[in-house]
């Protein structure tokens, strides 16, 4: 097979930010492990119910991607309600989970282009008899768009299989959303939803139906000319949501790509690497979000098993990379970064040059942060 060169031209502008927001949600459906793809589906029936409800272009995409990123906050909050699920969470753990609106609400915030999307996100939980949460709005005081976000997401679920019950079938999920409406669900956009469904005319969820759906929300919602600082600025939030798996760790992306570009740059490495290990750095451990919490935090040794685990978030992130294509010429510098030298490294056991050179940076920039850095080990 064919390995992608390490010397690539980084792509940037509109496409490489529109990689980044990609990359980002094929992470969160790494990060909810059983709900792989809830997140498309709640995008794919949101959006159709959005442009019922009269939504332009630019709100159903915003809805889109606060379908898509409505539940950023539960990265790194609560293991057994997200990673490792069990059917029944303790108290104090029902009232963390509670938090995960406010925590995605803050991190979309401060998405460039995204601002429209946050008030959805914080709201998204929020019942219209003002029962839900994190505000406790009702009624109208709810945005139109959380209030689809709240059904959409609702109706998706039933349709899952979960730690504490199967899949609900369709009648099941159409007698919910009745019961719901008024209580849960605002009563037009209940009403809008049901009439769909007996309408026949929803489209049913396909990569293709949802590759569609993003296409039209990135033309609507991000501007043609799309700056160099707001790829940067999504950079280190991305960085900084994959060390949000690991407190030990936050920062680690960041640092490593501050400490990567010097490095390059005393190399005589041109101008377009020194693009390409700058966002390297940060999304070199993207597969992390994969891995269990409980073993990235682990104090003692970690088992065999566990440590297969920790060592497939290289093979994890760079398949992540692979299939955005603005991100494709970063993937070889996140798959080799854990190679050594002398051979004894994961994920091939290559040596020497033949390692890219990206990669031989990062891993020496890892290794001097992780080095300098406490960690539970």
């Amino acid at each position: 097979m064919e390995r992608l060169s390490h010397d690539t031209p980084g792509v940037h502008g509109r496409d490489f930010y529109a990689g980044l927001l990609e990359a980002l949600i094929r992470v969160m459906g790494l990060a909810k492990g059983y709900l792989f793809l809830h997140g498309p589906r709640t995008a794919v029936l949101a959006t159709q119910l959005g442009r019922a409800l009269g939504l332009g272009e630019r709100e159903q995409g915003e809805l889109l991607f606060g379908a898509l990123l409505s539940d950023l906050g539960m990265i790194g909050l609560i293991e057994s309600a997200w990673e490792n699920p069990v059917p029944v969470l303790a108290p104090h753990e029902q009232e963390e989970v509670k938090r995960h609106p406010e925590r995605s609400g803050q991190i979309v915030r401060s998405i460039p282009y995204l601002g429209g999307v946050a008030p959805l996100v914080l709201h998204h939980h929020e019942w219209w008899d003002g029962s839900g949460y994190p505000a406790h709005l009702s009624g109208v005081q709810i945005p139109l768009g959380a209030q689809i976000l709240r059904v959409a997401d609702t109706v998706t679920a039933l349709g899952e299989t979960r730690p504490q019950r199967p899949a609900r079938t369709s009648v099941e999920a159409r007698a919910a959303i009745e019961a719901g409406a008024g209580r849960e669900f605002g009563p037009d956009v209940a009403r809008t939803l049901l009439a769909l469904l007996n309408s026949g005319k929803l489209k049913a969820f396909s990569p293709a139906v949802f590759l569609d759906a993003r296409s039209r929300a990135i033309n609507a919602v991000l501007p043609e000319d799309v700056s160099p600082l707001s790829g940067d600025q999504l950079l280190e939030l991305f960085g900084a949501l994959i060390d949000q798996k690991d407190p030990y760790t936050g920062g680690h992306s960041r640092r490593v790509a501050a400490l990567a570009v010097p490095v390059a740059d005393a190399l005589s490495l041109p101008e377009p690497l020194l693009r390409n290990i700058k966002a390297a750095g940060h999304l070199h451990d993207i597969g992390k979000v994969s891995v269990p919490r409980r073993v990235l935090v682990k104090s003692g040794p970690l088992s065999s098993g566990e440590f297969q685990q920790v060592q497939r978030h290289v093979d994890t992130g760079a398949r992540i990379l692979e299939s955005v294509p603005s991100l494709r010429h970063l993937a070889p510098a996140c798959r080799y970064h854990h190679e050594r030298w002398d051979g004894e490294g994961y994920v091939e056991g290559l040596s020497g040059e033949r390692i890219p050179v990206l990669a031989q940076i990062l891993a020496v920039c890892d290794a001097y942060d992780a080095m300098t850095s406490a960690r539970a080990y």
